[in-house]
């Protein structure tokens, strides 16, 4: 039987037995009995309908906090921006605090992309993972190569060119 039933007959038992209808103690006990068992049953087929949507959304949860960490990677945190559309690297102390946060960030990000892709591989959301752990390989290299000179500034269009970027 269903959740819908459960309460319907729930509240045709609860009409039937309740205690004001009836002056007999044994209708109310009768009626704490089944309005027990009842709400019992509905708990545990609450619990059932959650846990069940829960498993079905935890390759979302996972895929969507991997997003959440590859949005870190992003190199514009190396730079501030003039306004001659130039930038300029931020102090080396700030420089290397960025640095190690997007390290943890690409482990992190590829962590949770490859939850998805192991114990989801029917998800939605695999391909998308796959696609992600290869652009966070490619960008891996990409920062290999940076170095962290103080006031150093580029030219945007040069920095894109370098970092193999391409403007959306």
């Amino acid at each position: 039987m269903n959740k819908a039933g459960y309460i319907k007959q729930l509240k045709s038992l609860i009409k039937k037995y309740h205690p004001d209808m009836h002056n007999d103690n044994c209708c109310e006990s009768v009626y704490n009995e089944i309005t027990v068992k009842l709400v019992n049953k509905l708990n545990e087929l609450k619990s059932k309908e959650n846990s069940q949507i829960n498993f079905k959304e935890k390759d979302y949860e996972y895929y969507k906090t991997g997003v959440k960490y590859y949005k870190n990677i992003h190199p514009n945190h190396f730079y501030k921006r003039n306004q001659d559309t130039t930038f300029e690297t931020k102090p080396y102390e700030e420089l290397v605090s960025i640095l190690n946060n997007i390290y943890l960030s690409f482990n992190l990000s590829e962590h949770y992309f490859n939850l998805v892709i192991n114990e989801y591989p029917q998800s939605p959301y695999t391909e998308d993972a796959k696609e992600k752990i290869k652009l966070l390989q490619k960008l891996h290299k990409s920062y290999e190569n940076i170095t962290l000179e103080e006031n150093k500034i580029i030219n945007s269009t040069d920095f894109m060119k370098e970092m193999e970027l391409k403007m959306m």
